[in-house]
């Protein structure tokens, strides 16, 4: 083998690394996105029987019944209403507040500055206050 070869074949060699590394470190500096990546989750619970009607930001879940779970708007958590209807009682609606993805706080040790950009464009460093809400039947 060459001298010309030889440099060639360690050229590429280190280009695969290269580019294997920069891919290992892309996909792993943003903890919160690849763990709580998609839509949170929430699930409601009230003291009814009968089905209800619950309307998120996210999605419309018609005729379910309680427990249910979930899914809310990713970008708009603070604040984030959420509906619930049904035929014979009116209920308050829920109002979601956010907390700080824990995840958050790894991704800046091993992310740096890149995964804490992916996680903050992502919105993967807030997440639901509580995993759980229980509807309240407004007063008449």
């Amino acid at each position: 083998m060459s001298n010309i070869q030889l440099n060639d074949f360690i050229m590429k060699k280190l280009a695969k690394q290269l580019v294997f590394i920069s891919a290992f470190v892309s996909t792993m500096s943003s903890c919160a996105t690849i763990v709580a990546g998609g839509s949170p989750k929430i699930t409601i619970d009230g003291d009814t029987k009968e089905p209800v009607t619950i309307i998120t930001e996210k999605q419309t879940y018609p005729n379910v019944t309680l427990p249910y779970t979930v899914q809310v708007n990713r970008h708009h958590i603070d604040g984030q209403r959420i509906q619930i209807q049904s035929d014979k009682d009116n209920y308050r609606d829920v109002v979601l507040e956010k907390k700080v993805n824990s995840w958050t706080w790894g991704n800046v040790l091993i992310g740096g500055i890149i995964g804490l950009s992916v996680d903050l464009i992502t919105n993967c460093v807030a997440k639901p206050s509580k995993p759980n809400y229980y509807i309240e039947k407004r007063a008449e």
